[in-house]
């Protein structure tokens, strides 16, 4: 009787039938195997089925026409959308390339504004302390102004101004007679 052996090899199992040297009588319902001989084994190999008629080889060949065919139209059909994604990347890239020179552009010309803006901010900051200045200088003025108002107005300003042009008259009136 033939012995069944199992073997492993790194991890990858294998089952590997051998005869020990005995030949066995096979059924007369295997008519498609033969033995061949290695060494001290014998293998059991499938044949090919002689009695097969030129319509399976036909078929099996017109199944493989026909997947290469569907290969071939699919792999036309991906370097189609691959051409196709490649002009979407050229037209994204220069529709981004328009895109960031016209920002530049804006960029330049917002800088230019803000630069004038800012001249002009300068220069109205300048005559707003100038403004500033002279309204300081107006402003001291007016108290100045509003002080000699006040004495003018005042009793006592009035009383003084006219007891010193009495004296003032006093003193002419003395110096006419002495003199």
């Amino acid at each position: 009787m033939a012995k069944i052996q199992e073997e492993q090899n790194d991890n990858d199992n294998y089952n590997v039938f051998a005869n020990d040297k005995e030949h066995l009588e096979q059924p007369e319902s295997v008519n498609d195997t033969y033995l061949e001989e290695q060494g001290d084994t014998n293998i059991t190999i499938d044949s090919l089925d002689m009695s097969t008629n030129g319509e399976t080889i036909n078929q099996d060949d017109n199944d493989l026409a026909k997947e290469r065919d569907l290969l071939a139209s699919l792999i036309k059909k991906l370097k189609c959308e691959i051409d196709d994604s490649k002009n979407r990347n050229k037209f994204l890239e220069s529709s981004n390339k328009a895109l960031v020179d016209k920002l530049k552009g804006e960029i330049k010309d917002f800088k230019t504004k803000n630069k004038s803006l800012e001249s002009s901010n300068n220069h109205f900051k300048e005559t707003d302390n100038e403004l500033s200045k002279t309204n300081q200088l107006m402003f001291k003025d007016l108290k100045k102004f509003q002080a000699k108002l006040d004495r003018y107005h005042d009793v006592n300003y009035a009383s003084k101004v006219a007891i010193n042009c009495a004296k003032a008259k006093g003193d002419l009136m003395s110096y006419k007679i002495e003199s």
